[in-house]
């Protein structure tokens, strides 16, 4: 049977890793690997959770990128490498916290040179955006460009906040509301 995957995406600061943290130390006896994604050279989010992977479980950090467009093929790589591997039960995904997760979702249906997908050994089971309640109503009004907070993907990156906001939003089936006592 395909590994089940879950994609956790949410915007810089929402609380992605603290509720990584959460599913690791609950997670009923699951052996599960993470996939953490950020765009700086040094993956602060990886580092932190280092203490928090028990031994049974693995850990893959993607740095310098985002896996909706830069690093999308070594997501399809990692994926698959952990897959055909057998030993566990579930990935998690962190996502940076400006990719969208449309194109991470499409990674499973991609076809390589090969013929190869990644769907045919991982399936995707969720799609979770983890949203700040405290800040949630600020951002989707501002119309503030990502390249002025510096968190633009690319040169022509003309989104703004409250776009990224949304496509985080539009396709997730599970949505976290977190900082709600802010």
């Amino acid at each position: 049977t395909p590994l089940s995957v879950s994609v956790l995406s949410g915007f810089l600061g929402a609380g992605k890793t603290t509720v990584l943290k959460h599913l690791l130390h609950n997670n009923d006896g699951l052996r599960i690997a993470i996939i953490v994604n950020d765009m700086a050279d040094v993956n602060i989010d990886a580092t932190m959770l280092v203490s928090s992977v028990q031994t049974e479980e693995k850990m893959v950090a993607l740095s310098n990128g985002c896996i909706c467009c830069t690093l999308r093929e070594d997501l399809f790589v990692e994926l698959a490498k952990l897959a055909t591997k057998g030993d566990l039960d579930h990935v998690i995904v962190e996502s940076s916290g400006i990719s969208e997760p449309l194109p991470v979702a499409e990674t499973f249906t991609f076809r390589d040179g090969r013929g190869t997908s990644l769907g045919d050994v991982a399936r995707l089971d969720t799609l979770a955006t983890v949203v700040d309640g405290a800040s949630f109503l600020e951002e989707m009004h501002t119309m503030e460009i990502l390249r002025d907070r510096g968190w633009d993907v690319s040169d022509g990156d003309d989104r703004t906040v409250a776009q990224l906001y949304c496509d985080q939003l539009e396709f997730a089936n599970v949505i976290v509301v977190n900082k709600t006592d802010l």
